[in-house]
C-alpha cells in the first residue's frame, strides 16, 4: 500500500502487517494519491515537484520541478503520465 501524508513523506506499507517497508521524504505535504505502473510510483508534492520512485526500494528515479504545488493525482494511460498543478498547468510525460 502506497500513500502520501501531511508529514511530507510518501509511505509504502506492507498490506498484511501495516508495517512500513520504506518512506520517501519531500519538502512539503503530499495531498494527492500516487499512481503505480511498471514498478514505479508517480506522485506530486506541494513542494512543486513531480517524483518517480522505485516501488521496491523507495529510491528516487526522477523528479521534475513544476514550480507550483501538485495536489492532483497523476493519471497513467498509453505509456504517458498526466498531472496538473495548482497554477492551472497540465504536464504530460512519456511517449
Amino acid at each position: 500500500m502506497i500513500l502520501g501524508g501531511r508529514d511530507k513523506m510518501l509511505h509504502c506499507l506492507d498490506a498484511k502487517t501495516g508495517k512500513e517497508v520504506w518512506s520517501f521524504m519531500t519538502k512539503a505535504r503530499i495531498e494527492s494519491s500516487p499512481a503505480v505502473a511498471d514498478s514505479r510510483v508517480f506522485f506530486g508534492s506541494n513542494d512543486g515537484r513531480f517524483y518517480v520512485v522505485d516501488l521496491n526500494t523507495g529510491k528516487a528515479l526522477w523528479e521534475f520541478e513544476a514550480g507550483a504545488p501538485i495536489s492532483a493525482s497523476p493519471a497513467i494511460s498509453g505509456g504517458r503520465i498526466v498531472v496538473g498543478t495548482q497554477d492551472g498547468k497540465l504536464y504530460c510525460f512519456g511517449g
